[in-house]
């Protein structure tokens, strides 16, 4: 029985992070093709359950989508800590897990001012910083601390 809830609980775990997953892919494209439109003068029909993005600004929006980020890699940090705990119940493993975050975060923030300061270097510099927070809003850096702390493990 206990082996069977493990199965139902990582499969939940599964569930969260693939739904997660759609879902911010919808929002993010549905945004990024209205802002597109908006750029070409064109109308979009945006889905009914994002409708009420349309009231906005093409400057809001764009802050909108910062917050998105943000609000999705917090999301994703809870995923992870909620499967790290469920697989290793070590509060070195969680907090590690979080400075993880915080580090991405962290670095992606210092990497988009580096690009303000430095005009000639700003795509590339929002490029880079775009790539570090898509992994955090994605199943990549649970699935980078799994094997780690499984080695960490058989190590300590």
């Amino acid at each position: 029985m206990k082996q069977t809830k493990r199965y139902i609980s990582l499969f939940l775990i599964i569930i969260s992070l693939l739904f997660v997953g759609f879902y911010r892919d919808f929002v993010f494209k549905n945004i990024n093709a209205l802002l597109q439109a908006w750029d070409a003068d064109m109308d979009y029909q945006m889905p009914t359950s994002l409708q009420f993005l349309t009231k906005y600004e093409y400057h809001t929006l764009e802050n909108i989508k910062w917050g998105l980020t943000l609000l999705f890699a917090i999301i994703y940090l809870a995923i992870a800590l909620i499967t790290i705990k469920f697989l290793f119940n070590n509060k070195k493993f969680s907090r590690l897990t979080i400075y993880t975050y915080i580090a991405i975060t962290v670095v992606s923030a210092l990497i988009m001012a580096i690009g303000h300061l430095f005009p000639s270097i700003t795509d590339k510099m929002y490029s880079l910083a775009r790539y570090l927070m898509g992994m955090a809003q994605s199943p990549i850096i649970v699935m980078i601390l799994i094997p780690a702390f499984k080695l960490s493990e058989k190590e300590g």
